[in-house]
C-alpha cells in the first residue's frame, strides 16, 4: 500500500462547529424574514394591481425562506456527517490499536 490517510479528529470537530454555527445563523436569518414578511402582511392591496404583485411576490417570498431553512439544515448535515467521520475514525483507530496491545 502506498501513501497514507490521517486525519486530526479534533481539527473535524472544530471545523463542525463551524457549520453548525453558520447553520443556526442561517435558521435565525430566515425566521426574522418570515416574521418580518408575515408582519407585513399583503400590504400590496387587493385591487388588480395588488393581485397581480401578489402573484410573483408571494411565491418569491415563501421560496426565499424556505431556502434559508433547507440550507440551514443541508450545513447541519455536513456538521453531523463530519462529526459522524471523525467518531468513526477515532473509534476504528482505538479498536485497530487495541489488537496490537498483546504484541
Amino acid at each position: 500500500m502506498t501513501g497514507s490517510f490521517r486525519i486530526q479528529v479534533d481539527e473535524v470537530r472544530a471545523g463542525a462547529g463551524a457549520f453548525g454555527v453558520a447553520a443556526e445563523m442561517l435558521a435565525e436569518a430566515g425566521g426574522t424574514l418570515s416574521s418580518a414578511l408575515s408582519a407585513q402582511g399583503a400590504c400590496w392591496g387587493g385591487d388588480e394591481s395588488g393581485q397581480q404583485f401578489s402573484k410573483d411576490y408571494v411565491p418569491a417570498a415563501e421560496g426565499t425562506v424556505k431556502a434559508f431553512n433547507q440550507l440551514s439544515e443541508a450545513i447541519q448535515a455536513i456538521k453531523t456527517a463530519l462529526n459522524e467521520t471523525a467518531n468513526t475514525h477515532q473509534n476504528t483507530d482505538e479498536s485497530s490499536s487495541g489488537g496490537f496491545g498483546a504484541l
